[in-house]
């Protein structure tokens, strides 16, 4: 796990654009309309107060330059911040450990608020799109979670652009979708190149009478493929969905992929240990071979660490190939 650390550390110090310069200076047009899962709204200027719902949201914002807008942030996934972007990020206060409530969240006066997930927007809970535009509250959902989105890489780049431009940073946002193409593009080249069959990979979450797992929706599952490997669970049609023991037996997997976030009883050890004594998962070729990659949950979905993490994880699935 230190190993892989490492070498999300490294990786995003080629990969965040002037992480400690000061904060990028809006240069959105006077008014403009960016479209977002379905849905168009009009900026008439750049947001100046943000609320970010979902740690992985809130890394991308800061990576953007626009911390100083950032108003409050919920629902933190891991303690370890990337190492260039962690002064920042630290300036943000968290006004919330799981989602906040309405009262909470309205409390912030913010113009914009992001959300990393689809439950950021709960409606149950007053948060809903809908109910927060009617107040003149602008929305933005990463659209990995747009209502039957299949997710790539592109589609977190195509985050990055529109809102680059609804923030008034296109500058910033085409850097970092430059170097976040460039990365990605030297690691998928060098499994192209190489040229092999690709490796059954199963991304163990969490779950224990059934796995929880990546579905072919979610970004593990094209991180998966341009590692060189081929998640089990592609059929699933979710970004994460649930799948059963005996599936993963059949399914034979070689690399396990352990997710690693807050919250999680007992951590990736825990999960380790469940797997070597499960009588199904223990006799997987992934098990037998000790073959076992750990990522973080904002590894495997819309961030700054994707590169990083696709690199560790074809470092998992072909060990010869990026030592």
């Amino acid at each position: 796990m230190k190993n892989s650390l490492l070498a999300a550390v490294c990786a995003l110090t080629l990969l965040i654009p002037a992480c400690g310069n000061p904060a990028a200076a809006p240069s959105a047009p006077a008014a403009q309309e960016i479209g977002n899962c379905g849905r168009t709204q009009k900026f008439d200027g750049p947001p100046k107060r943000i609320l970010s719902l979902n740690q992985h949201a809130t890394e991308i914002l800061v990576a953007l330059g626009v911390t100083d807008r950032i108003v409050g942030t919920a629902f933190p996934d891991t303690p370890d911040v990337p190492a260039e972007i962690a002064a920042d990020y630290a300036k943000v206060k968290t006004i919330a450990e799981k989602y906040p409530s309405a009262e909470q969240l309205l409390g912030a006066e913010p113009d914009l608020v992001v959300g990393g997930y689809a439950s950021a927007f709960a409606e149950k809970d007053g948060r809903g799109r809908e109910a927060l535009e009617a107040k003149g509250i602008r929305t933005f959902l990463l659209s990995e979670n747009c209502p039957d989105a299949t997710a790539s890489i592109s589609t977190y780049t195509e985050d990055l652009t529109a809102l680059g431009r609804a923030l008034g940073v296109t500058d910033r946002a085409a850097k970092l979708v430059e170097q976040t193409t460039k990365a990605v593009e030297e690691v998928t080249a060098k499994v192209a190149a190489a040229n092999r069959p690709a490796v059954p990979v199963f991304f163990y979450d969490s779950g224990e009478q059934a796995p929880f797992t990546v579905g072919g929706r979610g970004l593990g599952n094209d991180l998966a493929r341009r590692a060189g490997g081929r998640n089990i669970f592609a059929d699933v049609a979710k970004v994460f969905g649930d799948a059963s023991w005996e599936q993963v037996a059949e399914r034979a997997p070689e690399v396990i992929v352990l997710v690693d976030y807050l919250g999680d009883n007992g951590g990736v050890d825990a999960k380790r240990r469940f797997l070597a004594a499960h009588p199904l998962a223990s006799g997987t070729p992934a098990m037998r071979n000790k073959r076992l990659v750990t990522l973080t949950l904002p590894d495997l979905i819309e961030g700054i660490r994707l590169p990083a993490a696709l690199r560790t994880l074809a470092a998992g699935v072909h060990p010869d190939l990026f030592r």
